[in-house]
């Protein structure tokens, strides 16, 4: 039996886009184990994703952080397993040194740094026609399997203690079909505007459906407190009160998903949920490799684009419709 490794600490939206590198691994060998290393923050992203038999825990923050705690995360896990391939996605350093620690036979990431190189059983990469960055984390498979990639899909299964709370707690009294927001990103620019977002309030509760703010931060509280009172409480606020598995089904619940955060609009589409994207950056090589691929049920809206209320509603509801 293979036993594989994939390595990738980084934030939510980059740990589903790379669901279908574990995806291609397990279609090529569909017996094989595959372990995944993430940061603590989520490591329930890692664990529920198809494809992914165990998660090893990165605290990069607290108890791994540093040298010492890069060594300490070696002595835990040294002697797990005789990895056959490791996949390191960002060509993170520390994930390669780790990983050649850890014994495996393989690895395989994208970096050209003339020492760290050295490490890798791979040339310096050419993704050919795979521009798109889960395409580009699903390739690294087939350097080692030799299998040409194909693009699959992301998926994450929701645990059933997740549906549970949901629908007996979160949901208990709502009985409209629901209209998920996420409004505000790591950066200001990319944020839903407020005189934007009231409109659209008002015309979600004009369709019969409820509006509900989800996310996560300080930022996002005072975002959902500086709207007008009458806005408010048009809505249910669920701002850092669900774990992730949680957000998943909560998300299942939902007719549509209206997101400014891409980390968010990417793990809605593993969930198959329908999602409008709001791009107000005018970066359109950072879109064409960050936006959702086609065979997604998802709308994009980037700059140039009519960003009113009436539009991105219009949008929602031919996705909710289709």
């Amino acid at each position: 039996m293979k036993t594989f490794l994939v390595y990738n600490t980084s934030f939510f939206g980059d740990m589903i886009l790379t669901n279908p590198l574990c995806r291609q691994l397990k279609r090529v060998y569909p017996h094989s184990h595959l372990v995944f290393i993430s940061d603590k923050t989520y490591a329930d992203v890692a664990r529920y994703m198809d494809g992914v038999d165990e998660v090893w825990i990165y605290d990069k923050h607290k108890k791994h952080k540093g040298i010492i705690g890069f060594y300490n995360f070696y002595k835990e896990h040294k002697n797990a397993y005789s990895f056959d391939a490791a996949f390191i996605i960002y060509g993170n350093e520390r994930g390669i040194f780790l990983s050649k620690l850890l014994g495996a036979k393989k690895i395989y990431a994208d970096s050209t740094h003339k020492y760290v190189h050295r490490l890798l059983d791979n040339p310096p990469i050419n993704y050919g026609k795979w521009y798109q960055i889960q395409d580009q984390n699903t390739y690294l498979a087939e350097l080692y399997t030799q299998v040409p990639t194909e693009s699959l899909p992301m998926k994450y299964h929701v645990p059933e203690e997740a549906f549970a709370y949901v629908d007996s707690i979160l949901l208990k009294d709502i009985h409209k079909p629901i209209v998920a927001l996420n409004p505000i990103t790591k950066n200001k620019e990319k944020d839903l505007k407020r005189d934007m977002l009231i409109p659209l309030i008002e015309l979600i509760t004009k369709a019969s459906m409820m509006p509900v703010i989800i996310g996560t931060g300080k930022e996002l509280e005072s975002y959902y407190e500086s709207l007008p009172e009458h806005t408010k409480e048009k809505t249910l606020n669920l701002i850092n009160k669900t774990t992730v598995p949680q957000l998943a089904a909560f998300l299942k619940r939902t007719k549509v998903l209206i997101s400014a955060d891409t980390g968010t609009a990417h793990f809605a589409l593993a969930l198959d949920v329908p999602v409008v994207d709001i791009f107000y950056r005018k970066n359109k090589e950072s879109l064409r490799i960050w936006a959702p691929k086609n065979f997604y049920r998802h709308k994009v809206l980037s700059a140039g684009d009519d960003f009113s209320a009436e539009n991105i509603w219009k949008n929602a509801l031919e996705l909710i419709n289709r």
